[in-house]
């Protein structure tokens, strides 16, 4: 499955670039799976048809951050999404609809952070160290959205997204819709709240 999808984007010359970059690895996109909790079924079920998100591929930088960097035991900094969009997602002639839009914004800024959830997670569980961390959670707080240009749909967006600050358990993050080209279409600063889920249940 993966390897077919890397085939599809490996054929457009901006998405090879990035898949065969020694500066990016490929990473999971853990909301594209279906859940048995329901989980992350919005992503994975209902925009994962031929008529609206086709297909998704995340990487991430192949160098992680040091230790003791200023985002606290985050690993990676920034995260890049490419997703094939169909044109079941308009909300005018051959153009995605804002909200739609401000939603891929809010899943690549979400992609990263639950990235390095799992990336502290296998840190601790590698070191024997099973912390009360394991069930963290981030939740959208903000996301202000600034559109530049009509998105066209179908084809291949690039998602990115990029660690800002972080106070306590306050992150912030960027992110932009790009053609993968130069042409920005709208970006994007969101702040999440990481809550421990075992204290919610």
């Amino acid at each position: 499955m993966v390897d077919a999808v890397i085939a599809r984007f490996s054929s457009t010359p901006w998405c090879n670039a990035y898949i065969t970059s020694p500066n990016w690895a490929l990473a999971n996109t853990a909301s594209r799976v279906p859940k048995p909790t329901s989980e992350d079924s919005f992503f994975a079920e209902t925009l994962g048809t031929s008529r609206t998100i086709r297909a998704v591929l995340t990487l991430r930088p192949t160098k992680e951050l040091e230790d003791g960097n200023a985002l606290g035991d985050m690993t990676y900094g920034e995260v890049v999404t490419m997703m094939e969009l169909g044109d079941g997602l308009n909300g005018h002639p051959r153009i995605a609809h804002g909200g739609f839009i401000a939603t891929m914004l809010d899943e690549v800024m979400g992609v990263l952070l639950t990235l390095n959830i799992e990336a502290r997670v296998k840190r601790k569980r590698d070191m024997g160290v099973l912390g009360s961390d394991e069930a963290m959670n981030g939740f959208t707080a903000y996301l202000n959205t600034s559109y530049k240009k009509p998105l066209p749909t179908p084809g291949i967006v690039l998602c990115t997204a990029k660690f800002e600050r972080r106070e306590k358990n306050k992150i912030y993050v960027q992110g932009t819709i790009e053609d993968g080209q130069g042409t920005v279409f709208t970006i994007g600063e969101g702040m999440f709240v990481e809550v421990n889920m075992k204290n919610r249940l």
